[in-house]
């Protein structure tokens, strides 16, 4: 059975929590953006003149290998929680509340460019954010449904034995650190093409 198949069923067998996770998302998003639009005057203003300050100077945010530095350990920090609360009794809801907080972010972000630079903000928008997260967004939900799966087995207490449990212990293990990879290459995405593009849009 190869990967094409073995994903095929995975999506098919979690439908319904993937849409589960796609709604939620979608709310931490539409959130975001509302409270985009909410800041204290004190808050905006600071945000606002970062950004005057990052299209009057260009990008310089720091050099590729620091953002990728940083970008790297944040995927890396949050794929490790993700599979800590899937071992967890609690790990259902706090994994619910990571993704959404991800959304959240994301909306607020893109919010607050096209609130303050209009159609400008839409592009910085789209060419700052959007790239890495056409990696980051279906991965991540991909890692949460089988945290979630993971949480829920050991919640219902089907497995038979030990070695039962150490099996599917180590196979989610190891999905986890395949979706930590891919994860990674987004991060490369965000440290190297997102700046080069938004360099073109405000360069």
């Amino acid at each position: 059975m190869n990967l094409r198949t073995l994903f095929k069923q995975h999506i098919r067998k979690n439908l319904l929590k993937y849409l589960l996770l796609v709604i939620i998302f979608a709310a931490g998003v539409a959130a975001g953006e509302i409270k985009s639009g909410n800041l204290g005057v004190d808050i905006k203003s600071h945000l606002a003149t970062l950004i005057d300050q990052l299209i009057q100077h260009g990008v310089s945010l720091g050099t590729n290998e620091s953002l990728l530095l940083s970008a790297a350990g944040s995927q890396i920090k949050t794929t490790a929680l993700m599979w800590f609360l899937g071992m967890t009794v609690v790990g259902v809801p706090l994994i619910l509340g990571l993704i959404f907080a991800r959304a959240f972010s994301l909306g607020f972000t893109v919010g607050f460019l096209i609130k303050e630079k209009g159609s400008l903000g839409l592009v910085m928008g789209l060419s700052s954010v959007l790239p890495q997260n056409l990696i980051y967004v279906p991965f991540l939900l991909m890692g949460a449904v089988v945290c979630l799966n993971f949480s829920l087995f050991l919640v219902r207490g089907r497995f038979q034995a030990r070695a039962e449990l150490w099996q599917n212990f180590v196979l989610y293990t190891l999905v986890m650190i395949g979706i930590t990879i891919i994860l990674l290459l987004g991060a490369l995405v965000e440290s190297y093409l997102s700046p080069w593009l938004l360099s073109l849009i405000i360069g």
